[in-house]
């Protein structure tokens, strides 16, 4: 009897490879689907090849990109094809970016992927800004999201989400789980209307970051504060992103990092800044020992009195001789010549 794959059943496994290399996912999948042993080479020579996935839902369309270790990227129409299988046989996938529209049914992607057998190193998530015609599958989508992150929470080093207010937030932390940098971008301030949704968006933000950083132990944190509208409330937020309570006793070392969103800001509001933080959250970090802010601009003075106000409340709460050291540093920002 002929195999249903004709010439192609009789190529050796090197050329056949090659071959579906250059093929549209569509037509790799369809091949699959010809003969047994045409699906087992495609799982084991193809899928597993598969190094980025990027998945789009909203209204209108469903689609899931492939990035390949060669960087080609292809893709698949989520209607009308197994993509389910594609993901549950790439077994070598690194990175997942996911760009998913309010009230969609996202049941299928995150039931694939909850029988995927990678372990992901970054994970994306975009929520575009939109109308929330069926607020339950909205839940369903932040509450399969926490699943997936904490899923991957030990193998992650990198996460990014952008809510559907703007709020725009990644971390990045080193391959020992040890330090780690968050970048915070402050959405638009929020019309009256908008205050339920925006305070959703960064709750959603708040459980998932938890999820991942309550998997490690980091020692050293980097918060870079963008400020659209409350500079102190863009530093309060970053704050509770990215230490989690229960890990607060782990951080010795803390630096911020105001960047040119604040390059117009006094000194009096920098100073109030300052120390309503100091006051506010170091206690909450009973080992820190260092310190460091870089400041916005080179504009602003500080002086030896107000410098050494910003250690008084951690002097006072350490009045154990066997506590931690401390100490704070200030610096301005290096002004680069354009």
């Amino acid at each position: 009897m002929s195999s249903p794959l004709g010439v192609f059943g009789a190529l050796p496994t090197d050329l056949l490879t090659s071959l579906c290399r250059h093929l549209p996912m569509s037509d790799v999948v369809t091949l699959s689907q010809l003969d047994n042993e045409m699906e087992k080479h495609v799982k084991r020579f193809i899928y597993r090849e598969i190094k980025a996935i990027r998945v789009e839902i909203n209204e209108n369309e469903s689609t899931i990109h492939f990035t390949f270790k060669d960087k080609r990227i292809t893709q698949l129409s989520m209607k009308g094809f197994i993509w389910g299988e594609v993901i549950e046989s790439a077994k070598c996938v690194e990175s997942l970016e996911m760009i998913i529209s309010k009230g969609v049914s996202t049941s299928d992607l995150f039931n694939a992927l909850k029988r995927a057998k990678f372990s992901l190193r970054s994970i994306k998530i975009r929520i575009p800004k939109g109308g929330d015609k069926l607020p339950e599958k909205t839940r369903d989508l932040y509450s399969r999201s926490l699943a997936l992150v904490q899923k991957h929470s030990a193998s992650l080093r990198y996460l990014e989400i952008t809510g559907s207010d703007g709020q725009h937030v990644f971390l990045t932390m080193n391959k020992a789980g040890s330090s780690s940098q968050m970048t915070y971008n402050q959405a638009d301030r929020p019309l009256p209307s908008e205050a339920i949704e925006h305070d959703k968006n960064h709750t959603f933000a708040y459980s998932v970051f938890h999820a991942f950083l309550n998997a490690h132990s980091i020692k050293d944190m980097t918060l870079e504060i963008g400020s659209k509208f409350d500079a102190h409330l863009a530093l309060q937020k970053a704050f509770q992103l990215a230490l989690p309570y229960s890990r607060r006793a782990i951080l010795e070392r803390l630096t911020i990092d105001f960047g040119s969103s604040l390059k117009d800001i006094k000194e009096q509001e920098m100073k109030e800044i300052l120390l309503r933080h100091v006051n506010a959250d170091h206690v909450t970090i009973p080992n820190l020992q260092h310190f460091h802010c870089y400041l916005p601009h080179a504009e602003i003075e500080l002086s030896q009195e107000f410098l050494t106000s910003l250690d008084e409340p951690i002097k006072k709460n350490r009045k154990c001789p066997t506590s931690q050291p401390y100490k704070s540093t200030i610096s301005p920002r290096a002004v680069r010549c354009q």
